[in-house]
């Protein structure tokens, strides 16, 4: 493993917040020239058409991009960074894979909401992964505010384990000619927590939206109750979202599973990439 190999990047203090809370905000993580270039790597992919990019319901929007580390030579590079990577194996007590990248576009007065959710149970019951022991690191490309449309959590959901869901069948308006895993990634979430279940948790723990500077690094567990409100604002809010899940907790579903750039099958565990 190469977690002692080099320096920590979050502490036994940041580590317990985010056990804690189920996330944790760094600012200032990644040098200015990386997040040059990664915001250069990323406009670039937004205007790559294919089945990897997904607009929001007009058609025009895009709202995601997903498996840029597959494609791109720079977020690639970012990706396996240790102040992602490393971090996520820190957490984690493991050696890591990639087993979804994204980037997430909140366009300015257009980018439209993420119902509430937990990430967990896409992985579980789209993909097949046993347990929750995975990592979602989200990189700031631009400042995240209260006006557009920051992700939303309720602190220490996560301990709350795969909350009770309802199973939304078909797919939702507007992606009615798309393949069938779309339905897992649109604002119209598929598995959706009761309300009762957010406001009783809400209540008991509140909520918080963490925001930042572009070039803050975003770590949260994949079973903390999140959501993020549309982008009323004039300023646009694109995040780097990478997905760390441990070797030993692979995809299992072997029939009919989703493309390689939503489920990733090569469990190769990342090696660190400079961190100069």
């Amino acid at each position: 493993m190469q977690i002692a190999d080099r320096g920590t990047v979050l502490d036994a203090e940041a580590q317990a917040t985010y056990r804690r809370n189920g996330f944790y905000l760094a600012a200032g993580l990644l040098p200015e020239k990386v997040m040059t270039e990664l915001s250069a790597a990323v406009a670039g992919l937004l205007d790559q058409d294919g089945p990897r990019r997904i607009t929001e319901r007009d058609g025009v929007t895009v709202r995601s991009v997903y498996g840029p580390h597959q494609t791109d030579p720079v977020v690639s590079r970012v990706c396996r960074r240790p102040e992602l990577a490393g971090a996520a194996m820190e957490i984690l007590g493991a050696e890591v894979y990639i087993h979804q990248s994204k980037v997430n576009v909140k366009a300015a007065f257009v980018g439209d909401q993420w119902e509430w959710h937990q990430d967990y149970i896409y992985w579980l019951n789209d993909d097949g992964i046993r347990t929750p022991d995975l990592v979602n690191v989200a990189v700031f490309l631009d400042e995240v505010n209260e006006f557009n449309g920051p992700l939303t959590f309720v602190p220490g959901s996560h301990n709350e384990g795969v909350l009770a869901a309802t199973d939304k069948q078909g797919l939702p308006v507007g992606y009615e000619d798309a393949p069938h895993w779309v339905s897992t990634l649109t604002a119209d979430e598929k598995y959706r927590v009761r309300h009762e279940v957010i406001a009783r948790l809400a209540a008991e723990n509140g909520m918080v939206s963490p925001k930042g500077p572009a070039g803050s690094v975003l770590f949260f567990h994949p079973n903390i109750l999140h959501a993020s409100s549309p982008n009323i604002s004039p300023f646009g809010r694109t995040t780097l979202i990478t997905v760390y899940n441990g070797v030993s907790n692979p995809a299992t579903k072997a029939g009919n599973p989703r493309p390689e750039f939503l489920a990733a099958r090569d469990t190769t565990p990342v090696r660190l990439t400079s961190s100069s």
